[in-house]
């Protein structure tokens, strides 16, 4: 099952992207979380792209504390490097608030939002 979602890794970036294609409930977002990390695990990869352009959903609080409390720790000295996450969303949904929140004390996560894709390309080849 994909959860709406796809994921290509592109050494050559070298990047993991992921775009989902359809509003996702809490559960699919959640497994899609879950099969990323299994890609980005399998391809040694701490740079993601996190396409979110197709979906226009707020994520419930739920969800939101679940990506901070318990899915970004687990991402801690998980690479040689720290995790990149750049989301890629909807100019429309760029002023709109982030509401996850992370913290610097349980994870290693950089964390940059775009809403042009070139920009998160460049974001995430940095060192």
């Amino acid at each position: 099952m994909n959860h709406g979602l796809d994921l290509l890794h592109r050494a050559d970036l070298p990047a993991l992207i992921a775009r989902w294609h359809r509003e996702v409930s809490p559960s699919e977002l959640k497994a899609g979380y879950e099969s990323l990390l299994a890609a980005a695990d399998a391809a040694g990869c701490a740079r993601w792209l996190l396409d979110l352009r197709r979906r226009e959903d707020l994520t419930e609080p739920s969800v939101n504390a679940w990506f901070g409390q318990v899915f970004a720790p687990t991402l801690r000295g998980r690479y040689p490097e720290a995790v990149r996450l750049a989301f890629l969303v909807s100019p429309l949904r760029a002023g709109q608030p982030v509401t996850a929140m992370i913290s610097a004390d349980s994870t290693d996560c950089q964390i940059a939002t775009f809403i042009d894709e070139a920009a998160a390309h460049n974001w995430l080849s940095n060192r």
